[in-house]
């Protein structure tokens, strides 16, 4: 009996399927590996956001927390102006609220006493909220990408 002269492409067929499915798992692995490593480097990017946020809250605070010190004068304290150096420094220049942020701090530095001190608060209160809450929106944006959302 003789064997049909085709035999010879079942084993070609099984082996060209065999290459497909290996070379479809390394397409996939490799689409699989960029896209983790994309989410990690976005969700270092975030921690780092985080850790900015963290330090420009607790400067805010604090150069307000000396601002609003009704009995002292808050223009002997060489912590204040820190404070207020370390918000600019970490502040963006082209940030839409800079200027403002500049301006109500610079209130705080002319107010002698308690009325100027308590007045100048709320705007200054009001553009830190404003710029914390833009920039918490954008790290929350930044980890839902991360997460594929």
């Amino acid at each position: 009996m003789q064997t049909p002269t085709w035999t010879w492409a079942v084993p070609l067929i099984a082996a060209i399927l065999a290459l497909c499915g290996v070379t479809l798992t390394i397409v996939i692995q490799a689409r699989n590996f960029n896209r983790q490593l994309r989410a990690t480097h976005i969700l270092k990017i975030s921690e780092m956001r985080q850790e900015w946020i963290k330090n420009l809250r607790e400067a805010m605070a604090t150069f307000q927390s000396y601002g609003v010190t009704p009995d002292m004068n808050h223009s002997d304290k060489r912590e204040w102006y820190e404070a207020g150096t370390r918000i600019e420094l970490l502040m963006n220049p082209a940030d839409p609220d800079f200027d403002e942020l500049h301006e109500r701090m610079y209130k705080f530095l002319g107010a002698k006493d308690p009325i100027e001190k308590f007045s100048a608060n709320p705007a200054y209160i009001a553009v830190c909220q404003r710029i914390l809450k833009r920039e918490w929106e954008v790290l929350k944006a930044e980890v839902q990408a991360a997460d594929g959302k």
